[in-house]
């Protein structure tokens, strides 16, 4: 073979591995998008679970209060 054959050959397996290369870091670019995403809302839900619970506590504590205070 050749010293245009191999460098045909080399150039290709570069091309390879760049393009596989290329679609890794592209599906990290998509999954690093989907996870933020996905964290943020993690903590929505959080924050909005976090306010019920004020609530249910501001609401058991007026209660309880009231309770004792009038009970």
């Amino acid at each position: 073979m050749s010293g245009d054959g191999l460098l045909i050959l080399a150039l290709a397996a570069l091309a390879v591995y760049t393009g596989v290369h290329w679609e890794r870091a592209r599906r990290s670019v998509t999954d690093l998008r989907l996870s933020r995403r996905r964290v943020s809302l993690l903590r929505q839900a959080a924050a909005r679970e976090r306010g019920h619970v004020a609530v249910i506590i501001a609401v058991a504590s007026v209660a309880l209060f009231l309770a004792v205070r009038y009970g």
